[in-house]
């Protein structure tokens, strides 16, 4: 027996190791060609299918970049923060 995936609902379904042919799938009622010798599966070579790959990255590298952009951001604003207040201990005059 060999387990195999149905084209079009994704269930797995049970068949001996020498059918072959076109079979109704017990779950959706479609129906699928099964041949027990091996065929070469074509790659998708489109856009969309390479793309796909990757959009999961998507959203976490634009939080990290919004948050390296916030915290150069506090940093410039600590910075002119601490040399305004040093400068204020001086005083208006800079005597210091």
């Amino acid at each position: 027996m060999i387990e195999i995936e149905c084209p079009h609902c994704k269930e797995d379904i049970e068949l001996d190791d020498d059918d072959s042919g076109l079979f109704i799938c017990p779950y959706c009622d479609e129906e699928f060609l099964w041949e027990s010798e091996p065929q070469i599966l074509e790659t998708n070579t489109s856009d969309e299918s390479s793309k796909s790959g990757y959009s999961h990255l998507l959203l976490p590298s634009i939080l990290i970049s919004v948050l390296l952009v916030l915290l150069v951001v506090l940093l410039f604003i600590f910075a002119f923060i601490n040399s305004y207040s040093h400068a204020m201990a001086c005083g208006w005059q800079n005597t210091c």
